[in-house]
């Protein structure tokens, strides 16, 4: 039986997971691993992926529809604040429409590569509603660093999930009652 790691999760939205060791050739090309292209379904899906910036620093790969999924849409009242125009200016202004070729490449221009520190040898992660590609050393590194204090990481990670909404919001410290 053939494992898919491109499942659907919800609708249009897809669940990428492993670890590929890919080179990124000469022409700024890299081939998407074959277990993460094969469930995509353009009408679905989109065809190819939106490369942006993501968290940590590194380049995400969403399909067209779960980028738009997870794209927040502010109203003109909204671009009155700071902090929502610089992430509009970086999240647009950074975001690339990479098409898959028929050998299942992505051309990736060669200042977003420089952007993101990727040279040659990259990892492409699956992190489930998108791909992120780390510098081949800087992910093994990281999970190096990450399996030592796997449990712990863990553990935080559940409890957050698990938390009520409100409890997600850092609190407002209050104090005691009769400390004043």
């Amino acid at each position: 039986m053939k494992k898919w790691v491109g499942r659907p999760v919800g609708k249009h939205m897809r669940s990428f997971t492993g670890q590929y060791f890919y080179s990124i050739d000469k022409k700024c090309r890299l081939t998407i691993p074959q277990r993460l292209r094969e469930g995509l379904d353009p009408k679905a899906d989109g065809y190819g992926f939106v490369a942006c910036v993501g968290f940590d620093g590194l380049l995400y790969l969403y399909t067209p529809a779960s980028y738009e999924q997870i794209t927040p849409h502010f109203d003109a009242k909204a671009q009155t604040n700071a902090d929502v125009r610089n992430y509009v200016r970086l999240t647009q202004g950074l975001k690339e429409d990479l098409e898959l070729d028929r050998l299942g490449r992505v051309l990736i221009p060669e200042g977003m590569l420089k952007q993101f520190g990727l040279a040659r040898e990259v990892t492409i992660v699956g992190a489930g509603d998108h791909i992120e590609l780390w510098p081949r050393e800087r992910w093994n590194a990281f999970v190096q660093e990450q399996l030592v204090k796997r449990d712990e990481t863990a553990a935080r990670a559940i409890a957050f999930a698990q938390a009520p909404p409100a409890a997600t919001a850092p609190a407002a410290a209050t104090p005691p009652a009769g400390s004043t």
